[in-house]
């Protein structure tokens, strides 16, 4: 695979508060809620659609395939842009293997090809109940969902909901961490033990007031999205976060939470990179998707997904338009952006 560069996320920071303070400060819009509220900047107008000439073929035909990027490819040649074309993975490893056999000069080798990303969400959340299985999740999302939705949960075919119970753990999980900080300071206090220990966890707990202090400023429009991803509070309370989950990972059991947490932030990534149509974070979330398609004995998705991302141009300068309009768009917002 060629290098894909480290893609630093501006936004991982407010990711984050949206996370450790929901349990602080009740209520407050999940963290899809806040992504409309609060992310602006510049992007294309709203995209209109219209409706080319139907193939009467099968659509898992290859001919039916040649013959529409063969089209796709003369009307990219006329308004003088790139064509981009999205199949999922069935059609789109017959059309990467038709572009692969095609020759040097032939006019399909200028498509860019994306691998779907509807089911390669689907793909992942299957991945995460995949290795997740048998560890406690399916019992605590049954709390709030029903047996057989949290089944279709966990298989990734109920993708809104999964996903929102997925957001919703990670809170819990968050509230618990504090929860046993405060337990913990209790008995500590109550037992005169380690006061350096104790006064960590204050700091802690003050970092938080603080985190949450400034996320609701961020939320009535006092601070911008940039202000409070460069304020120092954030980056101290995430430096703290951090040094926790590293003394978490003595434990097997707190390390295998953690790799669940670190599947869902790829899973954040993944959505925010499409909704805002960046380009260089969509690389980058499906690079770490990787290793978690092969575990779980995703092959179709590993290897089509390997090729996607070997195969897309990495730089601006090598198709400026796909940076741009790489995304549909059904209003008019920046969080908005349809694969």
């Amino acid at each position: 695979m060629r290098y894909i560069r480290k893609v630093v996320d501006t936004t991982k920071f407010l990711d984050f508060l949206s996370v450790v303070t929901w349990p602080l400060k009740a209520p407050v819009p999940g963290w899809s809620g806040v992504m409309q509220m609060v992310h602006e900047g510049e992007h294309p107008e709203k995209s209109g659609i219209v409706f080319l000439p139907m193939i009467d073929m099968n659509a898992s035909d290859v001919s039916c395939i040649y013959s529409t990027m063969t089209f796709i490819c003369s009307q990219a040649r006329h308004y003088k842009v790139t064509p981009v074309l999205t199949f999922d993975q069935p059609l789109y490893w017959k059309a990467y293997t038709i572009i692969a056999n095609e020759p040097q000069g032939s006019a399909l080798k200028s498509v860019v090809l994306r691998l779907g990303p509807f089911h390669m969400e689907m793909s992942f959340l299957r991945c995460i109940g995949h290795v997740m299985k048998g560890f406690g999740l399916q019992e605590v999302l049954e709390i709030i969902y029903a047996p057989n939705a949290v089944t279709h949960m966990l298989s990734g075919k109920a993708v809104a909901r999964a996903t929102r119970g997925h957001m919703l753990e990670k809170s819990d999980d968050d509230d618990h961490d504090d929860h046993d900080d405060d337990d913990e300071n209790d008995y500590a206090i109550d037992n005169n033990d380690d006061v350096d220990e104790v006064a960590n966890k204050e700091n802690r707990k003050q970092a938080l007031i603080n985190s949450t202090e400034l996320y609701d400023r961020l939320l009535y429009g006092e601070l911008s999205v940039e202000e409070v991803c460069e304020d120092p509070i954030v980056a101290e309370t995430y430096t703290i976060f951090e040094k926790q989950m590293t003394a978490f990972e003595n434990n097997r059991t707190a390390r295998l939470w953690i790799q669940y947490s670190q599947m869902l932030e790829i899973l954040r990534t993944f959505i925010k990179a499409e909704r805002t149509g960046n380009w260089d974070l969509h690389l980058q979330s499906v690079y770490n998707m990787l290793p978690y398609f092969a575990a779980a004995g995703h092959n179709l998705y590993a290897k089509s997904a390997y090729a996607s991302n070997d195969d897309a141009p990495t730089t601006r300068a090598e198709h400026p338009g796909i940076w741009l309009y790489s995304k549909v768009r059904n209003a008019l917002r920046l969080v908005i952006g349809i694969g």
